[in-house]
Parts: C-alpha cells; sequence; structure tokens
C-alpha cells in the first residue's frame, strides 16, 4: 500500500507552511505523489480581541504546496451543526493518513482535535512537533512494542504505508508488566516471518514513559516514532494512558499513532 491522500489538519493560530505539522505534510506528500487535503480554520473564535485571518493562513498553506508541486485542496468551511473536531473527523475518515500538531493552547485546542481524531477515524494520525524543521523522510521507524493490540495496529498500519523502511521494535520496561504469552523463539520466528529482528529493550530508568520512547526512537536514529494511542471512553471524553498523555503534553519527535 502507497500513501495516496493526507489530510492535514492545520488551525489558522498555529499553521506554519515553513516548519511543524504543515510543512511536514507538505513535504510527505511530495515525496510519496499524494494527493494532499488542507483542513484549515480559526479555533479560537471566543478571545477578545484574537483577529486570526484564517483565510490569508490557507493562502500561505495553499501557496507553499503549490510551490512544491503538491496537488491539494483547501478545506476552510464547515457545517456549524457539528463541532469543528467532528468535521475534521468525518473528512480524515475518507483518508490514508492524517497529520496535525498537538498544542494545548486555547478552550478548543489542536491537542483535543488530535485526541478526537485519533479515536474516532480509524486511520492512522502522525503528530509533528510545531519546532519540527526536519525533512519528512522515513527511512527508519522505531515502533514501541507492548504486546498490546494497539501496539500492534500502529505496528501494521506504519509497515503498510511505508514498505521501504526498516523497522526496530522497542520495548521500555519498568513502567508495566511487559510480559508475553509467548515463548522467546516462538515471538522472534513471528518477527522473523515479517522481516523484523529481535525486539530491543531498554530500561525506564525514572524517565516517564513517553519521555523514555521518544529518547530511546532518537537514540536509535528514528525518522518517525510508532505507537498505540491507548485511551478508553468515560462519559464520551477518553481517559487517556499514561504513554499517549505524556506524547501529546510533551512531542519532541513525529510520531505515528494508531488505537
Amino acid at each position: 500500500m502507497s500513501i495516496r491522500s493526507i489530510l492535514l489538519f492545520a488551525p489558522a493560530e498555529s499553521a506554519d507552511p515553513a516548519r511543524g505539522p504543515a510543512a511536514y505534510a507538505i513535504a510527505l506528500a511530495k515525496a510519496e505523489g499524494a494527493k494532499l487535503s488542507i483542513f484549515t480554520v480559526a479555533l479560537d473564535v471566543t478571545t477578545p480581541g484574537r483577529t486570526t485571518d484564517a483565510g490569508t493562513v490557507a493562502a500561505a498553506l495553499s501557496a507553499a504546496a503549490a510551490a512544491a508541486g503538491v496537488e491539494h485542496r483547501l478545506v476552510t468551511e464547515h457545517s456549524h451543526s457539528i463541532g469543528v473536531h467532528e468535521a475534521v473527523a468525518a473528512e480524515a475518515r475518507l483518508h490514508d493518513l492524517l497529520i496535525t500538531g498537538c498544542s494545548g493552547e486555547g478552550l478548543l485546542s489542536e491537542r483535543i482535535v488530535a485526541e478526537h481524531l485519533l479515536f474516532e477515524t480509524g486511520r492512522p494520525l502522525i503528530v509533528v512537533p510545531a519546532s519540527h524543521a526536519g525533512g519528512s523522510t522515513v527511512g527508519k521507524l522505531v515502533a514501541a512494542w507492548d504486546h498490546s493490540r494497539a501496539a500492534a495496529r500502529a505496528l501494521g498500519d506504519a509497515m503498510l504505508l511505508f514498505g521501504n523502511a526498516s523497522v526496530q521494535l522497542v520495548a521500555v520496561e519498568g513502567e508495566k508488566a511487559l510480559a508475553s504469552p509467548l515463548s522467546a523463539g516462538d515471538e522472534q520466528a513471528a518477527l522473523a516471518a515479517r522481516g523484523l529482528g529481535a525486539i530491543t529493550v531498554r530500561q525506564l530508568n525514572g524517565r516517564p514513559i513517553a519521555a523514555a520512547l521518544q529518547g530511546e526512537a532518537a537514540a536509535l536514529g528514528a525518522d518517525l516514532l510508532v505507537m498505540g494511542g491507548f485511551g478508553h471512553s468515560r462519559m464520551r471524553s477518553y481517559v487517556l494512558g499514561s504513554a499517549t498523555t505524556g506524547l501529546f503534553t510533551e512531542l519532541t519527535l513525529p510520531t505515528l499513532l494508531s488505537h
């Protein structure tokens, strides 16, 4: 499977064609020959004195995509019978891959929309730090592994989307039990059948789990960290697992999440 269509959600307040999620999405669409949908609206429409010109931001994003030779479309309006997060999710379900950031600023933040996309679209999501200025080439994936359904889903999505990338699994011990019901030999045989090597094991060593995963992925030379997004619904809101919460709070590395 190749990436044919990408959705970028870029709030007008934080979108920057030169770096962060927008630059990453444009570069990845160019590299993959994919079509790009750019969904950009102002999220903060209630704060007095805040006058973000969403039209100007949309034009700048479109100009950057055109300059890169990326076929794209702009989405700048949605039905007000539903929330922004619901409108973006409806659009997102029609794409192969979603890209956004996770700023926590504002009453309705980019992070809230990103969490909704993760749990309500059934599509893989790449969250990108606002400061990210590197390329979008994905030559090496480092996948967080804890034997869970979410980890397996994320690994499978990443391998389908980035079939030419090398993949290394890493398990960080010390945050929760990671024991597998399989013998070491059976587990390694199953991984080898998929072209994967042995699982690299690292220790938490007092670090928050999200920081540990991102740190180990960076040390292993990852272009993209891959991990399962964990959360469960409580009164129509999501209670996130510690790794997912930490990632959204202190994102340092482009990360593909699936649920």
